[in-house]
């Protein structure tokens, strides 16, 4: 492949793949991930992980029948594709598997793809279907069970019944002991297939502008293109039920043969797939043509693989979502009940970018809790590439840090979460910044500290710590040796000792406060970081700002607020009863518990879930009784009686469906 086609290729998050049964019926099936949909192995191959899904397996079956497959990737705001056609196997061998984080939501297998042919194409469909939205227009998640409700009802009504797997595939999903990795898929899933849109299926496609095609070539290929130019729709006066498709100039097709379409609507995560066969008709009102489908299968799809490409989200992309599995290769004591861990991921895949002053969320396999317990701690620094460091105070109150200080050994399991905080270096070339800290506050100060030493351009970084003496002051011969070796800025380190041993030199005896920093640079001509307890903070703040500092030039990191215990005990009850009606199950639901995604999860009530980060829309769950809150959910907020069960919390009293 092409240095150009490669480098589409790991950039993208989203793609779609054709592939075709024994019969030849096609489908169609999205992929999504972060921080790219695939890898890339040392043989060229390419490497798309399977997760957890509705486990029709669809795709996986084809391929077992007809290895050929055709991908389609897509890369955000760019208005052309790649093509590319390949032959699939499905794997699960330790250095396929190894290649994706392991995380919460792990891979089950690995389709190892080895391309035959790749185009580049350029489209009008995302510029005439309005598909590159700003994420402010992201849309409320559709509450799909309605909506398969709604067409099983008209399905029934019609005096038809659901289209069910064919026996012959299921068979050889049984023989090649896919069913055994996978599982079965529910019996919703298995049944809300039918051979026309009902009318939810039909709200959605009046929305859907872009549209996933494949068809076969003369050659008897596998074909995949992208068609923007209007939704799908219904053939009136005919004797079946059929679709229109219309068509851009110049686009080619057979005059009759099989044809699988996946549906897409800017700005949601649902999808609408349509496998069927087509035949090739003028456009009455126009010189364009269009294809007239008679579907098969028309059924909702799972919106995992949008939510896990982010494709409408414009900020950095993640590396792995909920706790990922690291190993604790090194344990350092910095300061009398101070340590810092350095740990590694298990697997292969690269921890990725983590922003100076971000934090990151820790737990132990090992804690004793029925659910383990998860605190955030601040980055301090970046060995390597493949590493982490954190560092954690002793609370003496038997938390996590406390757990973190008498348990976790070199060689030990820690999981940890993906970087997330607000609280990162922001500030323009050339502009004075001032890092102040307190005791363990100077933790995320550190890479922040790092990052401007590595600038080539001119500017002065005064870094202000505070510590009771000596003894207590954290990463001095660090940041002596951070300043020493800055390349364009001139590092200034300030110490202040409030109870200072005899012989300790410091350059203020006392608390930090804003009229030292006042002495040391204008604070109307400088940015501000601050991190260390409340009050220290505040009154920093405060005082920066009476003395001409810009409000949003004064940032700081409370450690608290970093705590997900501490959001939900100020935006939550102190308790609640939980009641999940499917499973009959009943719990009560106190800030300590997490989100009512833990909650179901630490009772054994079987929900699916994957990112994490409200992005998947995975573990969207009715709600019928009571209500939900989504503190911490930034994106678009699920309607009225839904919950996004891995971001929520309850109100009060609340039952589920699940």
């Amino acid at each position: 492949m092409a240095p150009e086609q490669l480098d589409f290729i790991t950039r993208s998050t989203l793609l779609f793949i054709a592939s075709r049964n024994a019969e030849g019926q096609l489908d169609v099936s999205p992929r999504g991930g972060q921080p790219r949909v695939v890898g890339l192995s040392a043989a060229g191959d390419i490497l798309l992980p399977d997760y957890r899904g509705n486990r029709r397996l669809d795709t996986v079956g084809n391929i077992l029948a007809r290895p050929d497959v055709a991908l389609l990737f897509v890369n955000h705001e760019e208005d052309r594709y790649l093509r590319v056609s390949a032959r699939a196997s499905f794997s699960r061998a330790p250095e396929h598997m190894l290649a994706f984080p392991a995380d919460e939501n792990p891979p089950i297998g690995v389709l190892v793809l080895t391309p035959t042919a790749a185009t580049m194409v350029e489209t009008t469909a995302f510029d005439a279907s309005g598909f590159w939205i700003d994420p402010d227009a992201r849309k409320q998640p559709l509450d799909v069970l309605a909506l398969v409700r709604e067409d099983t009802g008209a399905v029934a009504e019609a005096g038809k019944g659901p289209i069910l797997k064919n026996n012959s595939e299921e068979s050889l999903l049984l023989s090649s002991g896919m069913r055994d990795v996978y599982g079965f898929p529910s019996q919703l899933v298995r049944e809300k297939v039918a051979d026309f849109a009902g009318p939810g299926a039909m709200t959605f496609l009046r929305d859907a502008g872009l549209i996933a095609l494949a068809r076969e070539d003369e050659a008897g290929e596998i074909v995949m293109d992208l068609v923007g130019e209007a939704p799908l729709q219904p053939v009136p006066g005919s004797n079946s039920i059929a679709y229109r498709l219309a068509l851009p100039a110049g686009f080619t097709t057979l005059d009759t043969g099989e044809i699988a379409l996946l549906t897409l609507a800017p700005g949601r995560h649902e999808l609408v797939r349509m496998n069927g066969r087509y035949e090739r008709a003028p456009e009455p009102a126009t010189a364009s043509d269009s294809l007239r489908i008679r579907p098969e299968e028309v059924f909702f799809h799972c919106s995992a693989a949008m939510g896990r490409a982010r494709i409408w989200n414009d900020d950095e992309r993640t590396y792995w979502s909920g706790q990922r599995r690291f190993v604790c290769t090194r344990r350092i004591d910095e300061a009398p009940g101070v340590v810092s861990f350095v740990v590694e991921p298990q697997d292969a895949a690269p921890v990725g970018t983590v922003k100076p002053g971000q934090y990151i969320s820790v737990s132990l396999p090992t804690d004793p809790t029925p659910l383990p317990r998860r605190r955030s701690y601040s980055v301090s620094g970046r060995p390597d590439d493949r590493a982490l460091r954190f560092t954690v105070r002793r609370i003496g109150k038997g938390g996590v840090s406390d757990l973190l200080h008498d348990s976790l050994q070199v060689g030990d399991d820690v999981s940890i979460g993906p970087p997330n905080g607000h609280f990162v270096l922001q500030s323009p070339a050339g502009r004075p910044v001032v890092l102040i800290s307190a005791g363990v506050g100077i933790t995320p100060l550190l890479p922040m500290l790092e990052t401007l030493a590595a600038e080539s351009g001119a500017r002065d970084v005064w870094f202000v710590h505070g510590a009771a003496n000596s003894g207590h002051h954290l990463f001095a011969a660090e940041v002596a040796r951070v300043s020493a070796g800055a390349k364009g800025p001139r590092i200034r380190p300030f110490t202040a000792y409030s109870r200072p041993h005899e012989d300790d030199r410091a350059d203020h005896t006392g608390r930090i406060d804003a009229e030292v920093i006042a002495a040391l640079v204008p604070p109307a001509d400088a940015d501000f970081y601050i991190c260390g307890p409340g009050d220290f903070m505040t009154g920093l703040r405060d005082g920066l700002v009476a003395r001409g500092a810009a409000p949003d030039s004064v940032r700081f990191e409370a450690f608290e607020s970093a705590d997900p215990t501490a959001l939900f005990t100020a935006k939550g009850p102190a308790s609640a009863a939980v009641r999940f009606a499917k499973t009959g199950k009943e719990a009560v639901w106190t800030p300590e518990s997490g989100t009512l995604l833990d909650l179901a999860l630490v009772n054994g009530v079987d929900v699916a879930y994957s990112c994490r980060m409200g992005d998947c829309q995975s573990c969207l769950q009715r709600v019928l009784e009571g209500g939900v809150t989504h503190p911490a959910l930034e994106g678009p907020q699920p309607g009225r009686g839904q919950a996004l069960l891995c971001q929520a919390i309850p109100s009060g009293d609340v039952t589920l469906q699940c």
